[in-house]
């Protein structure tokens, strides 16, 4: 298990994860963000606030920034879907 810490890319800050997440590995850690926006997501749309969250970076106990989770990317996978289905014959939803 690796420590990896997930560091919030918010429209005019960032907010560090002082705790970090043990996690198995990178692939693991890039999971966790994609919930956590998607967690977030959910807050923001419950409370009728706008998502300033940009992205999460994945960074190792030095800081270093080993990836980076796009908020449109987690959320995309998750919300396309609905939009991206079957049409009618003329088209439209």
């Amino acid at each position: 298990m690796q420590m990896y810490f997930l560091h919030l890319n918010v429209a005019q800050e960032h907010v560090v994860d002082t705790d970090g997440v043990e996690l198995s590995d990178l692939e693991a850690a890039k999971s966790e963000a994609r919930e956590t926006i998607r967690e977030l997501a959910a807050e923001y749309i419950k409370m009728g606030k706008p998502l300033t969250l940009w992205s999460i970076r994945v960074c190792d106990a030095d800081g270093r920034l080993l990836a980076e989770v796009a908020a449109a990317e987690a959320l995309h996978e998750v919300i396309a879907p609905v939009f991206d289905g079957p049409r009618g014959p003329d088209g439209h939803l």
